[in-house]
Parts: structure tokens; sequence; C-alpha cells
């Protein structure tokens, strides 16, 4: 019998979160597993803090997940995997794109954004966790489609001891949940992925 795996997936709005949570549901419901989650959008759905909370497993109550007891976080902005360690249970793991979006001002003095990111990776280090920081944006550049950083956080995401879906049983429902004009390049983004972590 699987134990529950509690997890949560964040970022901003349009990154591509809701696609993650899917692909994950189509994977576990065909192993037979169960599933609930739940979602909160920030006060823009495109731009804003997007959080969704994954249950998998047999037995199932709420969907929610209380703070400091998910076993995974998924950050698909590193800003908001900082927001939302404070969900991890000690010991857990985070996997995080090491993207983070600055307000347009603040593309014009690199120095400041530079000494920002430190400073989040420097406070995302000081929780008990493993951290796999991951170029997501550069991987699925590599792809010809930016929009695959979440399948490639998804590739990382099939190779951490524990996750009770296999990389196998997440490509087959990518498979399912992408448009076939769409599957190459997304299948390329997810194998990315699983090598960013493996090597």
């Amino acid at each position: 019998m699987v134990e529950t795996y509690q997890m949560v997936i964040c970022g901003v709005g349009g990154q591509g979160i809701l696609t993650i949570s899917d692909i994950i549901t189509i994977a576990a419901q065909k192993k037979g597993l169960n599933v609930l989650g739940s979602e909160v959008h920030g006060m823009a759905q495109k731009g804003g803090s997007v959080i969704t909370n994954l249950k998998i497993g047999k037995n199932l109550n709420s969907p929610t997940i209380p703070i400091g007891t998910s076993k995974m976080l998924v950050g698909l902005e590193q800003n908001e995997s900082l927001r939302y360690i404070k969900y991890l249970q000690p010991g857990g793991t985070v996997i995080t794109s090491e993207t983070v979006l600055f307000p347009i001002t603040w593309k014009k003095d690199k120095e400041a954004a530079d000494k920002a990111r430190e400073n989040i990776k420097g406070n995302l280090g000081k929780f008990d966790a493993t951290i796999y920081f991951i170029d997501a944006e550069g991987l699925a550049n590599q792809t010809g489609l930016a929009l695959t950083q979440n399948i490639v956080l998804l590739g990382a995401l099939s190779q951490v001891e524990g996750f009770p879906i296999t990389d196998n049983e997440l490509r087959e429902a990518l498979k399912i949940r992408v448009p076939p004009r769409f599957l190459e390049v997304n299948l390329k983004a997810f194998d990315l992925g699983i090598r960013a972590v493996k090597t």
C-alpha cells in the first residue's frame, strides 16, 4: 500500500503549474492511486502567485496540506519557492527553477537583481531540505519552446527518491495531456529535466 504523498507546486500564473498537476493526476489514477488537490491564485491569474496542493495515495481526506507537512515542493520561480517552503516538512525535498521574475524596473539594475538572487538562494539554503536548483529556463530554451520549463521540472521530479510515480508513468500521462503538435518538444524537455538531476 502506498503511503500518502503530500506535495506543493508553486510559481506564478502562466507558468504551467496546473499542467504539471494534471499530468501527475493522470499518471497516479492510471496507477490506481487517488489524488486530491486544491489551488490558490493570487491577485492576477497571469503573473500572480499560484500554489497547488496535491495528495497522492489510497485513502485521502482533506485536499489541503498543513504547513510543515509536505514531502516535496516544486517551484517554477525561485522567489515563490522561498515564499512557500514553509509547507515543507523537515528533511523534505525542493526542486526549484533558478528563474527569478523581477519588476520591469529591476531589469536595468543587474547588480541589484544579482544580489536579490543570491539572497533568495541563501535563504532557501537555511532550511532543512534537499534542494535541487534547476536551470529550467535554459533547458527549456534548448527544446526551442520556452514554455516547457514546467515539464523540465516534472522530469527532475520523476527522479526524486520516494516519489510514487515513475518517469515512464509520467511520460505516458504527458502523452495524454499534451496536444500532439507539442508532444515531441515536451518529451525532450522532460528528458532534459531527468538528466539535470542525474548528472
